[in-house]
């Protein structure tokens, strides 16, 4: 071998391998530009199609009621998202808010003051997120098992609570949170900005929001470089069951009743629109932005289909082929990737 080959060989090599990471950096580039490009061509495509089909789709009034449904299924999404991000996940998180908003029926019924009710709620919703975060890092056990065994555990307890039956809450400032308007922005979406201008504030600017992608990263990276590891997860679980809390209280006012079957539905919705909007199972990567637009194509499709008088059972399983697609959609991201 002669000296010029010597020489030349390592110089390649390094030619290469930079090729190489120029090509990798590049084609992440790309796959996060299509996930994120891909949810607009979706929300667009819904917009023109439900414009198409039913003419007061694009009424402002219309808009604004997609606004007051997107906010209640946003407001547990953003919590939800920090949670997945983290490596856990909350599936109680439709009972949590049924329970919430029940017991606020059985105060209100026992002549509790309204706001005092509320306040109950709120802290039954906290109590469960609290008790999910205990579990789940204290006792080690698995959240998927964790969630999955309280969401039914209380899910039993609000129809217990409630003797399955629907109690009526009659009282005009407190139905305000679900069905007012400030400067003719519905209450439940102005709840949903503010919470997502704090969210974004947390995920952007802030050392707990980059412990977070940290820990579900890399849990034990995370652990060396001196994150508090176990307080973050079980501050993100209280905040979900908070979260549930408040979504329990502003379903309830909507409806001006509180029923044990006001959560059920936000299971699905809530896991869907986080993994839809590409915050990844595994944990480690999402953003809130991308939930926010997974929020809104929800709220359109819900809005869509009840504008088209589609059965819920439909509803359900477009909702369905949504989480399977985003599941499948992140695990092919995560394929290129490597």
């Amino acid at each position: 071998m002669t000296t010029d080959n010597v020489s030349t060989e390592p110089a390649a090599a390094a030619t290469s391998v930079a090729g190489e990471v120029r090509s990798a950096a590049k084609r992440n580039r790309l796959l996060r530009i299509l996930q994120g490009q891909g949810l607009l061509v979706v929300l667009a495509a819904l917009v023109v199609f439900f414009a198409v089909k039913s003419p007061a789709f694009l009424e402002v009034g219309n808009f604004l009621a997609i606004g007051a449904v997107s906010g209640v299924l946003g407001v547990m999404a953003i919590t939800q998202t920090f949670l997945i991000i983290s490596g856990g996940i909350d599936i109680s998180i439709g009972s949590a808010a049924a329970v919430s908003g029940v017991i606020l029926g059985r105060a209100y019924e026992a002549d509790v003051n309204i706001w005092a009710a509320v306040v109950i709620a709120l802290l039954v919703g906290g109590a469960i997120g609290a008790l999910n975060g205990l579990i789940t890092v204290r006792l080690k056990i698995n959240p998927l098992v964790t969630t999955l065994g309280t969401y039914s555990v209380f899910l039993g307890l609000s129809y217990v609570i409630s003797n399955a039956t629907t109690l009526v809450i009659s009282d005009k400032a407190f139905s305000f949170l679900g069905s007012g308007k400030i400067l003719g922005i519905p209450v439940p979406l102005i709840i949903f900005v503010i919470a997502l201008l704090i969210g974004l504030l947390v995920e952007r600017r802030t050392a707990t929001g980059r412990a977070i992608f940290a820990i579900g990263g890399n849990l034990e990276a995370a652990r060396l470089s001196g994150i508090r590891i176990n307080l973050i997860r079980f501050l993100l679980y209280l905040l979900s069951g908070l979260s549930a809390g408040v979504a329990g209280i502003v379903l309830t006012a909507q409806l001006s009743t509180s029923s044990p079957n006001i959560g059920s539905a936000y299971l699905l919705s809530v896991v869907t629109a986080v993994i839809l909007g590409g915050t990844s199972l595994q944990g480690g990567r999402g953003s809130l932005a991308g939930t926010l637009v997974a929020v809104v194509i929800l709220g359109v499709l819900q809005n869509g289909f009840a504008l088209l008088s589609v059965s819920s059972f439909a509803q359900t399983m477009v909702l369905g082929i949504f989480l399977i697609g985003a599941v499948l959609l992140d695990q092919t991201v995560r394929g290129l990737r490597r």
